[in-house]
């Protein structure tokens, strides 16, 4: 395993943020996308693949992953079209660059499981196909944020698709504010953790007391270590399941300035790794 991190420009350019990164030790960067985005420029790394590795090769530091985490079945055709076509840019992109995963969201089309399932089953397999003929995995973040962020509707995506190309983004802080157990889930679902955001979350039951889990503000995400997770049973089932990819640290922790946050997460997170 090794320890990097999810940014999509806060540290400047590609060639910034990767010197950023490997002057202050990290091993890799996550690359978070949008179409016509500016720091990663997704057209240019399919056109020209070769500029975006030299840049990789000077610094030493990897790309582990390039994603967008926009709705590829979203109820707006227009809006669909144009995030269908991004997502499979990337896997274009992963393929020429030679990364082994995508990450994003498979996207919500309404408040509907049964619509969403039927919408997911009409316009993924394309997806789909086009990553196993790259030999690309896709790996879907559990964010509420998209319709897959619940292990029940994890299962049932993953039967609908039947390819073992798609799996998880892994990221503990949803679970925990679901207050789902997540090392049960990390261990059921093991094999298919293709990439992971460190994330962590912090339930602050006075304000769950008095105001419940329907209102807001009772469970911020934190820095890796800052919240309830227990870190040292996480990472040894992330080992049990022969994960031994990147910890990719994804800050959104409210009381951390970025560069501090992601630092300091770093620090944490070391004593996991060799």
């Amino acid at each position: 395993m090794f320890i990097g991190f999810l940014t999509s420009g806060q540290l400047g350019d590609l060639r910034n943020s990767l010197k950023w990164a490997k002057e202050h030790g990290f091993k890799s960067i996550s690359i978070a996308t949008r179409p016509g985005g500016e720091f990663f420029k997704v057209d240019e790394a399919i056109s020209r693949p070769r500029e975006i590795k030299k840049i990789v090769d000077e610094t030493g530091v990897i790309i582990s992953a390039i994603g967008f985490y926009g709705n590829p079945i979203s109820p707006d055709e227009l809006t669909r079209k144009l995030h269908q076509e991004h997502f499979m840019k990337l896997i274009e992109a992963a393929y020429k660059l030679e990364l082994p995963v995508v990450t994003g969201w498979i996207g919500k089309y309404s408040e509907s499981e049964e619509e969403n399932y039927k919408v997911i089953e009409k316009e993924w397999p394309k997806i789909i196909k086009y990553a196993e003929e790259r030999g690309v995995k896709i790996a879907i973040e559990n964010c509420p944020g998209n319709i897959m962020y619940r292990p029940d509707i994890w299962e049932k995506v993953f039967e609908i698709l039947q390819s073992k190309i798609i799996g998880l983004e892994f990221d503990p802080s949803h679970l925990i504010c679901q207050l789902i157990d997540v090392i049960e889930v990390a261990d059921k679902f093991g094999k298919r953790i293709y990439h992971t955001h460190m994330k962590d979350a912090e339930v602050l039951w006075s304000k769950v007391r008095h105001y419940g889990v329907r209102s807001r503000g009772w469970c911020p995400h934190r820095l890796p270590g800052f919240g309830d997770l227990n870190w040292a049973k996480f990472i040894s089932i992330l080992k049990k399941h022969g994960y031994y990819y990147a910890l990719s640290i994804e800050h959104e922790d409210p009381y951390f300035k970025y560069e501090e946050g992601l630092i300091l997460a770093k620090k944490f997170l070391e004593r996991f790794t060799v």
